[in-house]
């Protein structure tokens, strides 16, 4: 009798944690013996995992500049550059001001990647037209013509946790004009700056292999500044005057262009978005890189053979299990702690995140694996799964999974593929059979 609690108590708790609400389950009291419930764990299901690349990614919503480079063993050489535009927050310069001397300021946001103990090199071009979105957003793609020569050329170490900010001197020529025809109101609206100064780019160095430094966008703390004196009876006052990044959904006036060299690693052959590199065609993992746009798919190819157990169930619980190397991450380039979860169609269009009983669904780290120093990303997939077996007609849509901050960063992740040596992604099912034909 003993044996009989203890097993109904445990079918209960399986039903109660579900991310289902809408599942059968026992009514207290019932009689276990006539249910005819059977709890089946099931963890030889396909799991398919492969890479695919967005064709491009939106920008101009980002929260940060980035600008750098580093070339890594496993995804190619990273580049991130910046196109942004300045404006004024208002026009008052003194009548008699003597401009002395201009700087771009670029505050650090905290974010890096890769190695900032390396000499890293910014180069500073004019930009030849507006920066003036088609479709108003900008993307990783995209790019302004500017001037070939740079305006100005620095080399530094980041130090993005240490120090608030980089200076970097600007020739007074490039804004003396501007500066002159404001003090005497001849420039007083952001077309008229727009025509004198269209805007800047900022390139790491060609030849870098550091890192890539994320600077913010917060008025007041990126701009581009103007020392100037006004004289005095007694002593001359030294004063400022910004050009600041003013920018709105409708009008971006920034964005990052990130790219990549693939050449001569797996991804070469991804030239437009609805290719997919199968993980056996790539060591035998998936791979994931927000910026560049690259992410990993997942598909449960025999999932509808659940069908074929006798009986009739449901899907109490589902976790995907997937481990990223050990080899792949460290201190310089570390793990994300989540990812997002979302559906894509069969053309690699994502279609919307996934959601369960509980909100938003994430590929989180197991708590149980850090106690042993391992890392492995969990993903309960239960509502999903039960959806696709119910799924009429049959859809060939897949999950995709890849950073929250997708659009500025650069961040990279390895995934162990299904039939990795070290560690098969691996989907584990809770099944109960409810109403067996006898």
């Amino acid at each position: 009798m003993k044996l009989l609690v203890i097993i109904l108590c445990s079918v209960l708790i399986l039903v109660s944690c579900s991310e289902r609400e809408d599942i059968p389950s026992l009514e207290v009291g019932q009689d276990f013996t006539n249910s005819n419930v059977r709890i089946l764990s099931i963890d030889t299901l396909t799991v398919e995992l492969s890479t695919y690349k967005f064709d491009s990614i939106i920008t101009s919503s980002s929260s940060r500049i980035l600008v750098g480079q580093y070339t890594d063993d496993i995804f190619g050489t990273t580049r991130a550059e910046s196109y942004l535009e300045l404006t004024p927050l208002d026009y008052s310069v003194s009548d008699d001001a003597e401009l002395d001397s201009i700087a771009l300021i670029l505050n650090y946001d905290g974010y890096s990647y890769s190695d900032t103990t390396k000499l890293s090199s910014i180069n500073v071009h004019l930009l030849k037209d507006e920066v003036l979105a088609q479709e108003d957003v900008f993307y990783n793609t995209s790019k302004i013509a500017y001037e070939e020569i740079p305006i100005a050329i620095i080399e530094y170490y980041p130090e993005p946790t240490d120090e608030d900010s980089l200076h970097i001197p600007i020739p007074k020529i490039v804004g003396q004009e501007l500066f002159e025809k404001i003090r005497k109101g001849d420039v007083n609206d952001e077309n008229e700056v727009r025509n004198e100064l269209k805007g800047f780019t900022i390139q790491p160095g060609q030849l870098d292999d550091s890192s890539v430094i994320g600077f913010t966008v917060n008025t007041g703390e990126t701009y581009l500044r103007f020392f100037y004196t006004v004289p005095g009876e007694f002593e001359d006052d030294e004063q400022t005057f910004d050009l600041v990044i003013n920018s709105t959904p409708s009008f971006p006036t920034y964005f990052n262009n990130i790219q990549s060299d693939v050449t001569g690693t797996f991804f070469e052959p991804l030239t437009n978005q609805e290719i997919n590199l199968p993980s056996n065609n790539a060591n035998n993992r998936s791979y994931i890189q927000a910026g560049v746009g690259m992410v990993t798919r997942i598909q449960f190819p025999t999932i509808k053979k659940i069908s074929e157990i006798p009986g009739t169930g449901t899907i109490l619980d589902a976790t995907l299990r997937i481990k990223p190397p050990p080899e792949t991450f460290n201190d310089l380039i570390p793990i994300k702690d989540s990812l997002s979860v979302n559906i894509s169609d069969q053309n690699n269009d994502l279609i919307s995140q996934l959601f369960n009983g509980f909100g938003s669904v994430f590929a989180g780290i197991s708590e149980n694996d850090n106690e042993f120093n391992e890392i492995a990303y969990e993903i309960k997939l239960g509502v999903y799964l039960e959806d696709e077996l119910s799924e009429a007609p049959e859809i060939d849509n897949a999950l995709v999974i890849f950073p929250e901050n997708f659009n500025n960063t650069v961040d990279r992740i390895v995934l162990e593929g299904e039939n990795s040596d070290d560690f098969e992604a691996q989907l584990i099912l809770t099944y109960a059979i409810y109403d067996e034909n006898e």
